[in-house]
């Protein structure tokens, strides 16, 4: 049997009333011509007994009294504009003077769905003395039902359904005046007595509904017959050799047994991406009358289509597309035996039919570039002595070296060791800029931009617990928050504090020389006191990208090891927190580099692997990986993605991102659906390195498949990579990278084109060296350690 009920319509041309000679041009519901030959007293019972009103459309009127009656005077009205005089029609059975008893058969044009059919002895087609009988189908509410209420023939509303089968009629019982005086029947009778036959409406049809060929490999058959059908029998074929019966299948939803409108979805492994898939009733599989159903995709002439074509459900050399990515289906409409009723599916429905309507969670997305320390280093031997110790004597000296590039702000810190717990740090909590105007500092004194703080951990002004006295002796303070120490000048009164700078090599940052000198040392002469003079301890030089990098005036201390220095001028704590590694033996918290990130962009997808570029292969020319890895260009990348019809967003923001900045994003995903997170933005100072998240993505929902994922954790999925497009140059200082590039897209070509992860990154910015993390970590908090350069922080709204 074909799966489907096709309903064959003829075209039809409503009659229109003014073809006819005898009709005027009047309001057809104002014309009134009395019956010819009627009489007061007769009783003409004339009746609507059968009526077709699909395919070939038939009215059959019953004289149901004892004497002949003349009807070439009734009329037939559907409705204003739609109305036909019984004496202009030609029967197509019995005469327009009907016999007692006798039938007439008119061919007249009705409405196929619904429609309200009124016999009048007249043409007064609002007038309910008129009307004669009345019938309504498919719907209630037709123009003349109002007259047939008010005649007292007809219910208002009342309805008979529509026949199931356009051969069938509905007939009258022969009394009442209702729908429920009126039946479909499949024994039609015109001009003859009626024959009720109740229609057989059981189908029988089991259907291909969706297909994954690509990915998940997934077959949805579809019971939308109106029987249960145990389908544990019956067959899928791809060609020779490639068949598999269905009770041997691998069910992933539902069962074999379908009830009407019931789904079954199997996996088969063998679906591949140009394939022509029959269903049998049983492995006759060249047999026309056992094929069920069939569909072909990718291209024609696969190994079942001619039989197919042959059962007339498939057009020889029809064939649906190809999916634009694997985790997508194609699915059929429910009707038809083309490749027209396919269309793809970006987000399948297996078990669930093809109508169902998938809802969506919204996320806020928060790319951060989280850049920050940069290097550390401390100070603790004075100039020409062999061993740690402060400055007591003016002219007592500290000096150390370090790389930095322009961005670079400078924090030094130095405890005045003549007091329970202050210290000099910069004025400006943001830190001192190296490059002012991008100029270095050099042979300038930054003493005078250093103010005197409290660190609020240890009760002040106590000679007896400064640091002679050992490590953290001191009481607490009733004050824990830092704050600045009053009535004290800047640091120049204490010493000199001169950074000189010299120039690099172009492949390399330049260094400066930071010397601290001691120029008010207390007097032996005098008790030791915090107004003594000022006794310079080892301290610590940190060279970060953003505001506050040791503490924040109001609030208490990070306990991260600055007590160290302002108790007891000992760096050492603070520097092993800055330097601890991760399991990786790489950099928890010093940033590889210095850089911005450009403009992102992000998407969800909800295949295997991500769809835009696969680490271990050559970049695509098309999908705009090389664009935004070479030239911060996101706008290829962002519109290849979009064209799969998945899910992609730009940020609300524009401009790069710049270290402390950040990026937010909207996106709606679907659920249920298997959606994975990812994004791409170019690591600014380089050749060709993007930041994005492995080819897994990051899962946007839990194991349920509805609930979201919210946090920062995955973060340990993004990872550093080199396009593989332009030749690596030293970070920050290529003449091909963006920054100092004469136009986009200048550099040589890499002679290893395979995306690839970066694993080690040379330091030549500020002089850490190489850092090696083989799978090239870049969020900060991961606890491999890594580059610690990004943050991405997804929230559900």
């Amino acid at each position: 049997m074909n799966k489907k009920i096709y309903i064959m319509k003829r075209n039809f041309i409503y009659l229109i009333i003014g073809l006819f000679t005898f009709i005027s041009c009047s309001e057809d519901d104002d014309i009134v011509i009395p019956p010819d030959g009627e009489t007061d007293g007769e009783n003409i019972q004339v009746v609507f007994n059968e009526i077709r009103y699909q395919g070939t459309d038939l009215i059959e009127i019953f004289n149901q009294g004892n004497q002949e009656a003349d009807l070439s005077d009734y009329w037939l009205c559907l409705g204003p504009g739609t109305y036909e005089q019984i004496g202009a029609l030609t029967p197509e059975s019995g005469t327009i003077n009907i016999p007692a008893g006798g039938y007439l058969v008119l061919s007249y044009e009705l409405p196929d769905n619904s429609g309200g059919l009124g016999l009048y002895s007249s043409n007064a087609f609002t007038d309910a003395d008129a009307l004669v009988d009345f019938v309504q189908y498919g719907a209630g509410g037709t123009a003349r039902e109002n007259v047939a209420v008010a005649a007292g023939i007809w219910t208002a509303g009342d309805f008979i359904p529509t026949v199931t089968n356009p051969d069938n009629s509905i007939v009258f019982d022969g009394e009442g005046n209702g729908s429920s005086n009126w039946a479909e029947t499949s024994t039609v009778t015109f001009g003859a007595e009626n024959v009720l036959t109740m229609p057989d409406n059981t189908i029988r049809s089991i259907v291909i509904n969706e297909v994954n060929y690509a990915e998940d490999k997934l077959i949805e058959l579809w019971n939308n017959g109106t029987v249960a059908v145990d389908i544990s029998s019956y067959w899928l074929c791809l060609g020779p050799g490639q068949y598999l019966q269905l009770q041997n299948a691998s069910i992933t939803s539902g069962d074999t047994n379908l009830d009407p409108g019931e789904f079954v979805v199997v996996n088969w492994d063998e679906l591949t991406n140009s394939e022509g898939l029959g269903l049998y009733a049983n492995n006759s599989f060249t047999s026309a009358d056992a094929i069920m159903d069939f569909v072909q995709w990718g291209a024609a002439g696969s190994a079942r289509e001619n039989v197919a074509v042959s059962a007339g459900i498939w057009t020889a050399g029809d064939f649906v597309p190809e999916v634009r990515l694997p985790s997508y289906s194609i699915e059929y409409d429910g009707e038809g035996d083309a490749a027209s009723d396919w269309e793809e599916r970006v987000n399948p429905t297996f078990g669930l039919g093809n109508a169902t309507v998938i809802e969506t969670t919204t996320f806020s997305v928060t790319i951060t570039n989280t850049i920050n320390y940069l290097n550390v280093h401390t100070f603790t031997t004075p100039v020409g002595a062999s061993t740690p110790g402060p400055l007591t004597t003016n002219g007592a000296q500290y000096q150390i070296s370090f790389q930095a590039v322009p961005g670079t702000k400078f924090t030094p810190v130095t405890m005045m060791g003549n007091s329970n717990d202050w210290f000099l740090a910069p004025t400006d909590l943001n830190g001192i800029d190296l490059f002012p105007n991008g100029q270095a500092l050099n042979g300038v004194d930054i003493a005078s931009q250093l103010s005197l703080y409290d660190l609020g951990t240890e009760a002040d002004n106590d000679p007896a617990t400064f640091p002679p006295a050992g490590a953290n002796v001191g009481p607490a303070d009733a004050n824990p928050l830092v704050r600045l120490v009053d009535g004290r000048d800047t640091g120049d009164i204490y010493m000199t504090a001169i950074l000189d700078y010299t120039n690099g090599d172009g492949n390399s940052a330049g260094t400066f020389t930071l010397t601290i000198t001691a120029i008010n040392t207390p007097n032996a002469a005098m008790d030791p006191s915090s107004d003594n003079g000022f006794v310079i301890t080892p301290g610590i030089v940190v060279l970060h990208a953003q505001p506050e990098p040791l503490f924040t005036i109001g609030e208490e201390d990070r306990g991260v090891g600055l007590e160290g220095i302002a108790e007891d001028g000992m760096p050492g704590a603070l520097y092993n927190w800055f330097t601890e590694t991760g399991s990786q033996g790489t950099p928890l918290r010093l940033s590889s580099s210095l850089t911005p990130f450009s403009p992102a962009f992000i998407y969800a997808f909800n295949t295997n692997r991500d769809p835009w570029f696969v680490q271990g292969e050559a970049t695509s020319v098309d999908n705009g990986l090389e664009e935004i890895a070479e030239d911060g260009d996101r706008s290829i990348a962002y519109n290849y993605m979009k064209d799969f019809g998945i899910p992609v967003a730009l940020s609300n923001e524009s401009g790069p991102i710049m270290p402390g900045g950040s990026q937010t994003f909207t996106i709606e995903v679907p659920r249920g659906q298997d959606y994975k997170f990812g994004f791409g933005t170019m690591f600014v100072k380089s050749n060709d390195w993007v930041v994005s998240y492995n080819n897994a993505g990051l899962p946007l929902f839990l194991e349920d498949g509805v609930t979201p994922y919210s946090g920062t954790d995955l973060s340990t999925k993004t990872y550093l990579y080199d396009a593989g497009t332009e030749v690596d140059q030293p970070v920050g200082f290529g003449m091909d990278q963006v920054m100092n590039q004469s136009g986009p897209n200048t550099g040589n070509d890499d002679t290893n084109n395979i995306v690839r992860r970066v694993s080690d990154l040379e330091d030549v910015q500020f002089g850490k060296g190489v850092i090696s993390s083989p799978p090239g970590v870049t969020w900060t908090g991961d606890p491999r350690g890594g580059y610690n350069i990004i943050e991405i922080n997804i929230q559900p709204q």
